[in-house]
């Protein structure tokens, strides 16, 4: 059967160009959606599925957006309050979702709020769950589990925004707490973004400083912060191009897009501004073949009682990188 997708109410074309990736029907600049209130606070392209995964910070569900701009939502669950980061786990054809709570749910209550750090795994095709991990009762304290990345031999790495932590889920979706630091503590939300890098570290940002660290995890595991040329304060999603650069969706009243690379292992990085965004409040970056799409959210209309909410969401494609 074929899936019902509701119309966008608007549909952008920046320039009113379109685009062809190598291996991909051309897309617009601009892919805008319509999700009634739902606030998507991360995206991933599915080659499978030839569509964008979105979670959704208020409703807790995870959506597909067609590359013509058609929502519908793809799975739910009375486990999730809010999802955060999305990943498309290509080996097991599953999606996954990073869940947190910080209060602007229709589903948030005093047990929830600020104490939640879970991931949760669907079928790409069915929506049905098949892996739902609770993280929190690894620490103790306040919680928010951000983003998660995977490596080649798919163990899980999980960031939580208000435990100065990074999780790891094993193969056999054993989780344990790969890395605690002070240097990840701070006011308000922490660790974010995480991706992992070909030559066998993580690379993590820090929402509040705008700080970069490197996990080595082999030999063993240690933090490192990467030298940046200038701080990203507001760094959410990550999406690594290769080896040495790096795309980061900036908010927080900066709301662009920020190239860092590296020519040292990312021991240090130089930052530079790719594009500003078309609507407020960027939150997360994916690639679709050579395209690079930023999820732009407008969370801060949702966090502000007295804004107009939103309902219409912009996947803004980017500037193209050059990378190794």
């Amino acid at each position: 059967m074929r899936p019902h997708w509701k119309k966008p109410l608007v549909t952008a074309i920046i320039g009113g160009i379109m685009h062809l990736s190598a291996g991909a029907d051309p897309l617009p600049d601009a892919i805008t959606f319509h999700a009634d209130q739902a606030y998507p606070e991360s995206v991933a392209w599915s080659p499978r599925q030839n569509a964008f995964f979105v979670g959704s910070l208020r409703l807790g569900t995870i959506g597909i957006v067609s590359p013509s701009g058609g929502y519908r939502q793809f799975a739910s669950d009375k486990l999730m309050f809010g999802s955060g980061g999305i990943k498309y786990d290509a080996k097991r054809n599953w999606v996954w979702a990073a869940l947190c709570d910080i209060g602007v749910s229709t589903a948030s209550s005093p047990q929830t709020q600020g104490k939640t750090a879970a991931v949760i795994a669907f079928d790409a095709k069915s929506g049905k769950r098949k892996r739902y991990i609770d993280l929190a009762p690894l620490v103790p304290g306040a919680h928010c589990a951000n983003d998660l990345a995977f490596d080649g031999a798919g163990n899980i790495y999980v960031t939580d925004s208000f435990a100065p932590v990074v999780y790891v889920i094993d193969q056999k979706m054993k989780a344990r707490v790969l890395v605690s630091s002070e240097k990840f503590e701070g006011q308000n939300f922490n660790l974010n973004g995480i991706a992992y890098h070909g030559s066998g570290y993580l690379l993590v940002g820090k929402h509040n400083s705008g700080d970069f660290y490197k996990i080595t995890l082999k030999p063993r595991v240690e933090v490192q912060i990467v030298e940046l040329s200038i701080k990203v304060p507001g760094a959410d999603g990550i999406e690594l191009l290769g080896k040495t650069s790096m795309i980061v969706a900036q908010n927080q009243g900066h709301d662009r897009a920020m190239l860092l690379t590296s020519i040292d292992d990312w021991k240090s990085a130089k930052v530079q501004e790719l594009a500003k965004s078309v609507v407020s409040f960027p939150t997360a970056v994916t690639t679709r073949g050579k395209d690079i799409y930023m999820l732009n959210n407008r969370v801060d209309t949702l966090i502000d009682a007295s804004a107009n909410k939103v309902s219409d969401y912009v996947l803004q494609r980017l500037p193209a990188v050059k990378n190794e």
